[in-house]
């Protein structure tokens, strides 16, 4: 593994398994006061492993947080930066919210409207129209859901105020993970005293890019990509077939 500067270190595991040191991650005191770091990270482009090669055309919000102990001293100046930033402008995501709503309405209206024909015409008995008729109303439901889903992460995201000069001290990176591997990510420690602690105490969870574990997550990968062509192949031709049988008389 190649070697990494003192104050940027990857770890493997989801954030509420961390260790996290006594000592303040600011100045290196005894630390006795938790403080909610928040972190909001836009994902723009569908990642193949973990490089971003195919642009995705829909911009997607994801917010992590997780509560890091700090000294009083550090703590009360968190404090009065976010006092002092209290009346800031209306977030700008209300706006990609209320048109990521408005998709998953329509969607969701595609998927009742499909969904009552069915409804209505089934007691005369299931015919290939049927069966077209509600693949469409499950997809478009499953759209609406997915829309759904990214007002609440867009509007969460929008609330989501930016670090104060003390919690930005402790920065942590959006998952890095490629497909069939366990979620890492990156943390960016600017007191190196506590990245050293930091690094000790999550030892068991050091990433290792070179370990069984990723080779094996590598290998899968090769696999699903496979076995996904070949199954995006059968339902295109059986959703054809579906389709031409639902216009005959």
């Amino acid at each position: 593994m190649a070697p990494m500067d003192s104050t940027t270190i990857k770890i493997y595991g989801p954030l509420r398994d961390l260790t996290l040191p006594p000592i303040c991650p600011a100045c290196g005191a005894a630390a006795s006061v938790p403080l909610r770091i928040e972190r909001v990270f836009a994902r723009e482009r569908r990642r193949r492993g973990v490089i971003s090669t195919a642009p995705r055309g829909i911009t997607t919000y994801h917010c992590v947080a997780l509560t890091v102990p700090f000294c009083h001293a550090c703590a009360a100046r968190h404090m009065a930066e976010r006092a002092a930033a209290a009346d800031t402008p209306p977030s700008h995501l209300r706006s990609t919210a209320f048109m990521y709503g408005v998709v998953a309405a329509v969607a969701m209206a595609g998927a009742l409207l499909f969904g009552a024909f069915v409804w209505n015409a089934y007691p005369g008995g299931w015919r290939p129209a049927l069966t077209f008729a509600a693949s469409i109303a499950a997809g478009c439901a499953a759209f609406a859901g997915w829309f759904a889903h990214q007002v609440i992460n867009t509007l969460r995201a929008g609330a989501t105020p930016p670090p104060t000069s003390i919690t930005a001290v402790f920065d942590v990176s959006d998952n890095q993970a490629a497909r069939f591997e366990p979620e890492w990510r990156v943390y960016r420690l600017r007191n190196a005293t506590y990245a050293r602690a930091f690094a000790q105490a999550n030892a068991a969870w050091l990433w290792d890019e070179t370990s069984p574990r990723f080779a094996r997550a590598a290998r899968l990968r090769h696999l699903a990509g496979t076995l996904r062509v070949a199954t995006i192949a059968v339902l295109l031709v059986a959703f054809i077939l579906f389709a031409l049988r639902a216009g005959r008389p």
